[in-house]
């Protein structure tokens, strides 16, 4: 990432750095459509598995362009039908399914890396492919007037949570909008900074677009680094506790899935505020090099350095 980052003269502004840090993080074609060039296989994993299996739909940040070079997986839901997740009449544990998931994607990609990650099974390429979660759920209805389809994923800890992708999606695009087009950016410089450290901070990127939108965190003539300080606060004060789903479709939606967890985050978040501040008071002082150090510190050095 450092390389991305440096040479090419001096920043004359804040907002360069930010500029170069987006244009760093950047998602490359090829990383995806290497990753994307197993759907096929994937597809045939689930239909020899699973009687009922529907299609293989991509969601998530690639849809959203909220996705970061290197860390964010490509995305796929995997539409089951019901009576691929019922015994005895009923539904049964979200936990179950991915099992069912997990043995039926080791059976096709044997010598590859498969783990469980929350909702999600993680096919883990090899040959820096990079990875592909599959997310299974099944139709539960519709989103009422609009009629966008309501899918039941994984919730990560053993049930199911409602979900709309595409109405979703269509939610983040207008808020977007309403922010002048910095909502979109916000959330990948926050990815940035949740990668940015080892052990990354314990954040759930689902939670943290709605939370974003909903609080209306980038509405206004801001800065992005403005936006920033407001995010991390906003991190900081809410102490890891679920979202309501602006729409009503997901109710409470995690942004970690342990008290542990929700330390760090906490942790994490009020140690960005605080630099972030500092950054922010720097730059309006004019003193930008140390505005540059700061939002270094704030990224644990994934900021381009000023010279």
């Amino acid at each position: 990432m450092n390389d991305a980052l440096n040479g090419g003269g001096m920043f004359r502004s804040v907002a360069d750095g930010f500029a170069k840090l987006l244009e760093a993080i950047e998602p490359n074609p090829k990383e995806v459509d290497a990753r994307a060039s197993h759907r096929r296989s994937i597809e045939q994993a689930l239909d020899t598995s699973f009687a009922n299996f529907n299609r293989l739909a991509v969601i998530g940040s690639h849809t959203r362009e909220t996705a970061i070079r290197g860390y964010s997986d490509v995305d796929y839901l995997a539409v089951l039908g019901k009576a691929d997740v019922m015994h005895g009449g009923k539904v049964v544990q979200s936990s179950t399914v991915l099992a069912n998931v997990r043995r039926a994607l080791g059976s096709r990609f044997k010598s590859t890396e498969i783990r469980n990650d929350g909702p999600s099974v993680v096919v883990n390429f090899k040959g820096g492919e990079g990875a592909v979660d599959v997310v299974p759920g099944y139709w539960s209805g519709t989103t009422g007037q609009d009629g966008y389809p309501v899918f039941a994923i994984p919730d990560g800890v053993g049930g199911w949570l409602l979900t709309s992708p595409q109405r979703h999606s269509k939610y983040l695009v207008e808020e977007g909008a309403a922010s002048r087009y910095k909502l979109k950016g916000t959330i990948r410089l926050l990815k940035a900074w949740k990668y940015a450290r080892t052990p990354s901070v314990p954040l759930l990127s689902f939670h943290l677009e709605l939370l974003l939108a909903s609080a209306g965190t980038c509405k206004g003539i801001k800065t992005y680094g403005a936006c920033l300080l407001d995010a991390f606060r906003l991190l900081r004060d809410r102490g890891g506790s679920a979202l309501n789903d602006p729409l009503g479709i997901s109710g409470r939606i995690p942004i970690v899935y342990t008290a542990h967890q929700a330390e760090a985050l906490v942790k994490h978040a009020a140690h960005a505020a605080f630099h972030a501040d500092a950054a922010l008071s720097a730059e309006q002082s004019g003193l930008i090099d140390e505005a540059f150090r700061q939002w270094r510190i704030v990224f644990n050095g994934w900021f381009p350095s000023r010279r």
